[in-house]
């Protein structure tokens, strides 16, 4: 997958957004200047979060079976990628194979819904494809209802498939179930992409 591909992706399917402190103040005639704070103020959130990962590292190490610290190592991997991809570091994706790791461990111990839709979008972001099909399907079986579950499988068909026919029923589906507004305009962007695309015409993988 292309590098912008998975840049619109990750715009798009963010589990957890950047704190409001990312947003650098824009003055008019200090663009340099702004960019400049922009860039101090990633990398002091990108330390911030390598030292949650530290810490919980250690803790797990010292109860390697404690379901959840791996929980929150899961969610602080997580977290990091999402700065570390904005600085182009190479451990972004290192980052995402970690969160994986680490849901897949919670769900050796336990069934968690909300972990599942964690582990098939890093499997997407992560470009799995093979892991995130099989895990959004899993979690839409064990909850068809799922208007996450829903948007990200879309997501999975659309990008990683190019099964847009499928992709916009998932859309469609997942718009009439929910009312979070923002997840409606995220869905409602998808589904004119597709509604302005001639699928008839494009070859669709299975």
């Amino acid at each position: 997958m292309q590098k912008w591909m998975v840049i619109v992706i990750i715009a798009l399917i963010s589990i957890t957004l950047i704190g409001s402190s990312f947003v650098a103040i824009f003055q008019p005639g200090n663009q340099a200047t702004a960019a400049d704070q922009n860039q101090k103020i990633l990398l002091n959130e990108y330390n911030d979060r390598k030292q949650i990962v530290d810490l919980l590292s250690k803790k797990l190490e010292k109860a390697p079976s404690d379901v959840e610290t791996q929980l929150a190592l899961g969610n602080a991997y997580y977290d990091k990628f999402s700065v570390s991809k904005e600085l182009n570091l190479d451990e972004y994706k290192l980052d995402l194979t970690n969160a994986i790791k680490m849901y897949q461990e919670v769900l050796k111990n336990k069934e968690d819904n909300g972990v599942l839709l964690k582990l098939a979008n890093s499997a997407l972001l992560a470009e799995d494809s093979e892991l995130a099909g099989k895990t959004y399907q899993e979690l839409l079986q064990k909850d068809p209802t799922n208007p996450e579950g829903l948007y990200g499988n879309g997501m999975y068909l659309f990008y990683l498939k190019e099964d847009y026919q499928q992709a916009l029923l998932n859309w469609q589906k997942a718009l009439s179930l929910t009312n979070d507004q923002e997840l409606k305009q995220r869905l409602g962007e998808m589904i004119a992409r597709v509604q302005g695309m001639d699928i008839n015409s494009n070859q669709t993988k299975k």
